[in-house]
């Protein structure tokens, strides 16, 4: 049995991916006189499109998503498909982030930035986790060549050609309300954790973390002001047992960044200044917006780096010396 058959049973006889493991395992094939058919006008509609397709029995295919109860048999992909093998976080939030979310996803993201970002490319706190990572996975609720948001165009175009998209819907399948709770398995699937960042009552994000929860992975989550809408997920998922994110040192060591600030005798304030101008946030005005420090702080520790030797700066523009 072929990736082909598998989406034939998939798209026409609606097989589940528990069915799909079974009658690959066993080659089962349906026996209907119309299958060869089926299969043809589905590898015509693949072929002209420029996506890639894996399987659960392919080497790419990542081992922490075989673990989840409902794992994907099939994934669609635009990108790099070999960032499902990089060590993974899941960054996922509200929509409708106040300032402080922004920020605290800015940062938080820069901090674990030699991680791969998983998030699903929404308005709000996926898009900041995307735009602020090195390295970037989006899951969609959609089709890959499927641009949703249609606001989000330049984002998915850098993450196409930069990072990695995947869907297990077929090419050209529209949004819809069901796709997207669905798709957050997915999310939680791929990261042994999975951070929340500001999310209200019934947001999405709600259901990402308990997926990640029922998987046995971890979950953290931000704390925020009990009289904010958007408190009210992250500070009920934090009472439900997720990990509060109560500091960037706390951050630092559970994704073994402390290991890098003991190597370069640099602080944590100073770490996420560098990681920042690293990231191209390299102007003062770039490091206070994308930061959650003053501009006397952020001044302190660019003149402190600036006459150690470690950062240059060529007409307000700061980059790394040569000692970092």
């Amino acid at each position: 049995m072929n990736t082909i058959d598998l989406i034939t049973l998939r798209e026409v006889y609606k097989l589940s991916n528990e069915e799909l493991i079974e009658a690959f395992e066993k080659n089962l094939l349906p026996f209907k006189e119309d299958f060869n058919e089926k299969k043809k006008y589905l590898y015509d509609i693949l072929s002209k499109k420029n996506i890639g397709i894996i399987t659960y029995f392919d080497d790419e295919y990542p081992e922490l998503l075989k673990e989840i109860p409902d794992p994907p048999v099939i994934l669609y992909y635009i990108g790099d498909i070999s960032l499902l093998k990089t060590n993974t976080v899941s960054v996922v939030g509200t929509r409708k982030p106040t300032e402080y979310g922004k920020k605290m996803c800015s940062l938080i993201t820069n901090e674990i930035n030699n991680y791969t970002i998983v998030s699903g490319m929404a308005f709000g706190i996926d898009s900041i986790a995307h735009m602020n990572s090195k390295k970037t996975i989006a899951v969609l609720g959609c089709g890959v060549d499927i641009i949703y948001p249609k606001a989000n165009m330049h984002l998915y175009n850098k993450i196409s050609n930069q990072g990695l998209i995947i869907s297990e819907y077929f090419p050209g399948t529209k949004p819809a309300k069901y796709t997207f709770p669905y798709r957050n398995r997915i999310i939680a699937g791929l990261s042994k954790s999975t951070i929340v960042i500001e999310a209200a009552k019934k947001s999405g994000s709600l259901i990402t973390a308990n997926y990640a929860m029922d998987f046995g992975r971890e979950v953290y989550a931000l704390p925020g002001d009990i009289n904010r809408i958007n408190s009210y997920g992250t500070n009920y998922l934090i009472y439900m047992g997720a990990k509060p994110i109560y500091s960037l040192e706390e951050i630092q060591k559970t994704f073994n960044i402390e290991q890098l600030v003991k190597i370069n005798n640099f602080s944590v304030e100073e770490c996420s200044i560098i990681n920042l101008i690293n990231d191209g946030k390299n102007t003062v005005e770039l490091l206070y917006e994308n930061s959650n420090f003053e501009i006397s702080k952020i001044l302190s520790i660019l003149m402190k780096l600036e006459i150690s030797g470690h950062l240059q700066n060529v007409d307000g523009v700061y980059s790394m010396g040569g000692k970092v």
